[in-house]
């Protein structure tokens, strides 16, 4: 009668610690996204933390990812927006948002153009067109 007490009291003792450290580790979820392009993906820190990273994969290049929203090409002087999936072109004095391509771009392979993925201080930013002369200085094409 004493073994069995023992025997079932440390089994106890050991399914209430294989609980407590199954709640205490982080859980990693996948999130299905309504783009299927866009992925969510663990990334491992050098500290052994886990952090949630989201990747585009754009249309108009199947092979890139991107983590940022916006995504700059100075050569025609436009904007891929990963977030909502348009295009942010300049027509005359006012900026368009647009889900197809400009026109001098339906032609061109955009994957071998030169683009330039913004920092992620440029996330939050709805207006991303408003830097557009900075961005012209700043990555001029050769």
């Amino acid at each position: 009668m004493k073994t069995l007490k023992k025997t079932s009291l440390i089994s106890l003792f050991i399914i209430f610690i294989g609980l407590t450290n199954a709640f205490a580790q982080n859980k990693v979820m996948v999130v299905k996204e309504k783009n299927p392009r866009n992925k969510v993906v663990v990334v491992k820190n050098k500290n052994h933390h886990f952090k949630k990273v989201k990747v585009y994969h754009p249309h108009w290049s199947s092979r890139s990812s991107f983590r940022h929203r916006w995504v700059y090409f100075p050569r025609y002087n436009f904007y891929w927006d990963n977030f909502r999936n348009v295009y942010v072109v300049r027509t005359g004095t006012i900026w368009v948002t647009s889900e197809t391509a400009p026109k001098e771009v339906e032609k061109v392979d955009l994957s071998k153009e030169k683009s330039i993925e913004l920092s992620e201080a440029n996330d939050t930013q709805e207006t991303i067109q408003d830097k557009n002369e900075v961005h012209q200085t700043e990555y001029k094409v050769k």
